[in-house]
């Protein structure tokens, strides 16, 4: 496996000649994230006379899933394919983005994938969280509100505990994700395959990688500091999706070769 290095070095040169290109569909996606906070805000608006904060909340960011899962995944999968294919030296036109809402067929797929991944992320966070859920609700008055007793002393205490399980929460969740990390790149690579199996392929590929591909993505954290200032992030997108593309391009090949190893090279008989 190369270097995180390495990989940005060949998305840059990826990208050379498709600049123009690339910041366009940077701008695309970045556009229709804006339109997703948009959506949100004036929902929340609209609502805001009739229901409470709380599920005025939940109302904000059912709304923002929704989108996020109807109309935004495959936009996004549609850039990545357009990514993946330029990253393999092929001329891919820029219509390519909105492939997956190109046909009824496509667009279900695009969705089935988007949901699975969803689904998992939920059950994950929910598995690494319990613990830290669990000791919060212990060190929580209202607990012992709704009990209608009183909070022991020793219950302040272990907030400590709840800070620990949480951050262990948010380390195991991302590491536990990481094995989802190739599955897009696997569904789009090969229309033959279900989402269920890119997911399922995506695993096997990321077993023994995992360590790889945490070090690559932790090595986009200052860009992704930089992102959060919203308009950089139509720069930072097309680097990110191609490093992204070319890092599953050598993840796949470093699994196929451990599958099956090329043959020695011949270099010739030994004359002693």
């Amino acid at each position: 496996m190369p270097t995180s290095a390495a990989v940005k070095a060949s998305a840059k040169l990826a990208l050379k000649d498709k600049w123009p290109t690339a910041l366009g569909i940077g701008s695309i996606i970045f556009s229709v994230y804006c339109l997703n906070i948009v959506i949100a805000q004036i929902v929340s608006t609209l609502l805001q006379p009739i229901v409470n904060e709380v599920w005025l909340t939940v109302i904000a960011v059912l709304s923002m899933l929704l989108f996020c899962q109807f109309f935004f995944a495959p936009l996004l999968y549609g850039a990545l394919r357009w990514f993946w294919f330029g990253s393999l030296d092929n001329d891919v036109s820029v219509n390519e983005i909105f492939y997956y809402f190109s046909s009824l067929k496509l667009y279900l797929r695009a969705l089935s994938l988007s949901v699975r991944i969803f689904t998992r992320v939920i059950g994950v966070l929910f598995i690494c969280f319990l613990p830290a859920l669990i000791v919060g609700a212990v060190a929580s008055p209202t607990t012992y509100e709704i009990l209608g007793s009183e909070m022991p002393y020793w219950a302040t205490y272990v907030w400590m505990l709840f800070n620990v399980l949480a951050m262990f929460g948010i380390i195991m969740s991302f590491i536990m994700l990481l094995r989802y990390f190739a599955a897009p790149i696997l569904m789009i690579n090969d229309a033959g395959i279900s989402p269920q199996e890119a997911l399922h392929l995506s695993v096997i590929i990321s077993k023994n990688a995992n360590g790889k591909t945490f070090s690559f993505v932790m090595s986009f954290f200052a860009w992704g500091l930089l992102s959060l200032l919203y308009i950089p992030m139509i720069f930072t997108l097309p680097y990110f999706i191609c490093s992204y593309a070319i890092y599953c391009k050598n993840l796949i090949a470093n699994y196929n070769n451990m599958v099956a190893p090329p043959p020695p090279t011949f270099t010739g008989y030994n004359t002693f």
